[in-house]
């Protein structure tokens, strides 16, 4: 299921309209913005993406050359003061009155653009890396996800838009199968047929036994003075 979203309304607008009445620069930049067509919005962007490129810090604080960007610095620094806040995130929850526990836009909005996706993918957290909880060096990721992970591996079904479903219902289907094993007739005699298990425990059963020829303990006398 997807779900209609427009980044510009969502993600900038809508919570700027919230801080406007509070905010007269804010208010009047928004005015500015919305009253120009969207050929002269796009212009703006573009030239402050450009700009931003070429950002400095000064104290904390970021400094974008300028350029021909209309009021689209204003509303974005507006806007990077109401992120540190908090405010963006509430007001993007807000926005979905019935689910209030729907992370969907907060979530898309932190992942907009590549700078997360990247730092990800440095890490080997990406989904094609085998997962969010893979540990670099242990491939192929946590031990216990080779499950739910595998299905997004196999061919036909690794680019199928239902892959996530997919893998709850086979993770399900497998889950249920790995517990009727004890149930199941034939399954069940595997490990007595390919007794793996005897290599695996070899030397503790070594242990256990003791020395080769060596008698068995008999029973200890009881220390005197004890019944």
């Amino acid at each position: 299921m997807r779900q209609p979203i427009d980044p510009a309304q969502s993600f900038v607008i809508t919570p700027l309209t919230q801080a406007a009445p509070l905010n007269p620069a804010v208010k009047a930049a928004l005015a500015t913005y919305q009253a120009a067509p969207a050929s002269l919005q796009n212009k703006w962007a573009t030239n402050y993406l450009n700009a931003v490129a070429k950002v400095k810090f000064a104290g904390g604080v970021p400094v974008v050359p300028k350029a021909n960007d209309g009021p689209v610095p204003v509303m974005l620094a507006s806007e990077l003061a109401l992120a540190r806040s908090g405010s963006v995130d509430t007001d993007l929850l807000a926005q979905r009155q019935f689910y209030g526990t729907d992370f969907t836009r907060p979530l898309l909005f932190m992942e907009d653009g590549q700078y997360y996706a990247n730092l990800a993918a440095a890490d080997h957290l990406t989904g094609d890396q085998w997962g969010v909880m893979n540990e670099t060096g242990s491939y192929p990721g946590q031990p216990w996800l080779w499950l739910y992970q595998l299905w997004y591996h196999v061919p036909g079904w690794d680019n199928s838009a239902n892959v996530d479903l997919i893998a709850i219902y086979m993770t399900g289907a497998a889950t249920l199968l790995l517990l009727f094993v004890p149930f199941i007739p034939g399954l069940r005699d595997i490990p007595r047929w390919i007794p793996v298990h005897r290599l695996i425990w070899r030397d503790w059963n070594k242990q256990a036994a003791g020395p080769v020829g060596q008698p068995e303990p008999g029973p200890q006398p009881e220390p005197a003075g004890q019944i």
